[in-house]
């Protein structure tokens, strides 16, 4: 932890614009998500300073790498240069002349002592390549733990703000995607940067010292047929992609009629599908016609570009041999390195993209590292509640409150408001009442916009966020479960807590039946989200969750929506009980869930309208008397 924090305080200074312009951004912006895609200039291969922290630990190791790429890639240009000196010989003993006969072992003394110094040179080269990977795989693997363990460190300590227009699988393409990137960029990307930078200059150097005319011909044609031809395979790329998007999009079609299968059958709109389904293949076809003409001109060019640029290469060598300008080991070794230098060429595109990638994925990675994050405490695992409490006092002092990116609606506006030690208030109203977000400033969700919120008489923002949330527990209307057991999924609300204290919460909570009627009991795996049980089952595991916890403030948000009369009607016997020495916000849409409560505070766009206990509110004939009323008529019609 100790290295992570490190990592964070070197990386915080180093926030960029790039933050205040992304928080620009709308939420219908379809770029909003999107990857940045760096560019290869400066600011480009700045995004490595950013890493840099991470990569200081082992720059021994990395330096020494780096090292053993340089001398992989004049290695490369040696073992080149002997093999046009083994076919020079072969040639130059078999016909004395400098003729194309294929190269024959006539010298054997010659032919020995290049054969055998090719050997070492590959055997020192493969030895070498052995440890580089091995050194850059150690330094990756571990830069790359430090790189998540930080960035999932910071995505969980966002404040809730940050996850309100950004989707989940974009955010988990940050751990996993761009990290991959990074790892790619570091093992493989920048090696072979490096080691193709040294064959073309290397090579070039010693292709002028075999013949500089013949150089500069080759220079004056093979790069550019081949440059020529790397931009004509992005464009024929850009029109496979759009074929791709194209097949996705009638898979689309597909999946969706399949999975609606139901709903097309019974609004008889088998051919309505069929027709939509038909105009996109139909668009398939026409893209994938398209992309056929111009591979098939790119299959052509490159007939006539690359080889007729060979060809003028072979030509001018081969005339120059005849007149007696160059030897047959100078030709031969001038063939096989304008190969590896045209090779070498040819790779820097593909390297030049995985770069970019890996320069926007660093770039992705580390905005999220260094972003400003809530103030919580990452070193304690757990904090036991105060026995003598009695539950916590919270008070709204005109408060009101807007999401940043809708200012001009007010979800709360001028709430004032105590809740008293161990007092159980219920929150009641229409949809978009704001009573969510009233519970949600008060578990530092969300932060109020005007006004003063106080707990046990101090501002929430002054409080230290992690003792403050671990002393109260929420059950949200929808529960997700996380994908392990029974078990674990209860003892998330107190980790330390006994068996005993688990199955108690889990009795409590009414959920003791059904587990019990499972083979596995509470070692069942629940699935992922909590797939493999139902809506009630859930919510039961998430209130027994809460119970386990045993806070200060319990905050109930339609925590029994889910459960049927029967079983509601029971938990609220059981909640009666377990409200004591507490405090407790029920949200309800039920109004038979809350008649028992110390008080009910009505909520109409905002505001509070009423408050007071069920009989006072009752009496009182307002829009409380109104809700009761009207879910009676509902339920009694």
């Amino acid at each position: 932890m100790t290295t992570t924090r490190c990592h964070i305080i070197a990386l915080t200074t180093q926030r960029k614009s790039l933050d205040l312009a992304r928080s620009n951004r709308t939420p219908t912006d379809p770029n909003a998500n999107a990857p940045a895609k760096a560019k290869l200039n400066r600011d480009g291969f700045r995004q490595f300073s950013r890493i840099a922290p991470y990569l200081r630990p082992h720059r021994l190791k990395f330096a020494i790498g780096i090292a053993l790429i340089t001398v992989s890639g004049i290695l490369t240009l040696l073992v080149t240069r002997l093999w046009g000196q083994l076919g020079g010989v072969g040639v130059d003993a078999s016909s004395g002349q400098g003729g194309f006969e294929l190269p024959l072992p006539i010298d054997a003394g010659d032919l020995k002592q290049i054969g055998i110094a090719i050997f070492m040179v590959l055997v020192l080269q493969s030895a070498l390549s052995f440890i580089r990977i091995w050194l850059f795989g150690e330094i990756t693997t571990r830069m790359l733990k430090a790189l998540r363990e930080d960035a999932f460190a910071s995505m969980i300590t966002q404040p809730m703000a940050f996850f309100d227009n950004r989707r989940v699988g974009d955010l988990g393409s940050r751990i996993a995607a761009d990290i991959e990137a990074i790892r790619d960029t570091f093992t493989v990307v920048l090696a072979e940067l490096i080691r193709q930078t040294i064959i073309i200059g290397g090579g070039l150097l010693a292709l002028m010292t075999f013949s500089w005319k013949l150089t500069l011909l080759m220079l004056g044609t093979l790069p550019v047929a081949m440059l020529a031809a790397m931009g004509f395979g992005r464009f024929i790329r850009k029109l496979s992609k759009k074929t791709q998007d194209a097949i996705a999009g009638s898979n689309t079609i597909v999946s969706e009629t399949l999975t609606g299968i139901v709903s097309v059958k019974a609004f008889a709109r088998e051919a309505f599908e069929l027709n939509r389904y038909r105009q996109r293949i139909e668009e398939v076809r026409g893209i994938a016609l398209r992309t056929a003409l111009w591979r098939g001109a790119f299959a052509s060019f490159i007939i006539v570009m690359i080889f007729g640029a060979i060809t003028l290469v072979l030509f001018q060598g081969a005339t120059m041999l005849k007149n007696g300008e160059l030897s047959s080991e100078q030709f031969f070794s001038f063939l096989l390195m304008t190969g590896l230098v045209a090779g070498s060429i040819g790779g820097l595109a593909n390297i030049f993209g995985d770069l970019q990638r890996g320069f926007g994925a660093i770039e992705e990675v580390m905005d999220l590292i260094v972003k400003e994050r809530e103030a919580v405490d990452l070193t304690r695992l757990d904090t036991p509640r105060s026995t003598d409490s009695q539950g916590l006092t919270i008070r709204f002092d005109n408060v009101s409150f807007h999401y940043p990116n809708r200012p001009e609606t007010m979800v709360l506006d001028g709430i004032n408001l105590e809740l008293t030690a161990g007092e159980t208030l219920a929150l009641v109203g229409g949809s978009g009442a704001g009573k969510s977000t009233l519970a949600s400033l008060i578990t530092a969700f969300r932060a109020p916009t005007n006004g003063l919120l106080e707990v046990d008489g101090m501002a929430v923002a002054n409080h230290d966020l992690t003792a403050l949330r671990r002393r109260m527990a929420l059950v949200p209307q929808e529960v997700i479960l996380f994908g392990g057991t029974i078990e674990e999924n209860i003892r998330y609300g107190r980790p330390g807590a006994s068996e005993a204290d688990v199955r108690k919460a889990a009795e409590d909570a009414l959920a003791l039946p059904f587990i019990d009627g499972f083979p596995e009991g509470f070692s069942t795996l629940v699935g992922e989200r909590g797939i493999q049980l139902s809506g009630g089952q859930r919510q039961r595991i998430a209130l027994a969750r809460a119970f386990l916890r045993d806070p200060e403030l319990l905050l109930l948000d339609e925590a029994t929506s889910a459960l049927d009369a029967a079983s509601e009607k029971a938990i609220q016997n059981a909640l009666e009980r377990l409200l004591q020495k507490r405090t407790s916000l029920v949200i309800a849409h039920r109004l038979s869930t809350v008649r028992s409560a110390d008080r009910i505070a009505v909520m109409e766009g905002g505001r509070i309208v009423e408050i007071g206990d069920h009989g006072t509110l009752m009496a009182a004939g307002g829009r409380y008397r109104e809700l009761v009323e009207h879910q009676l008529e509902d339920t009694n019609p």
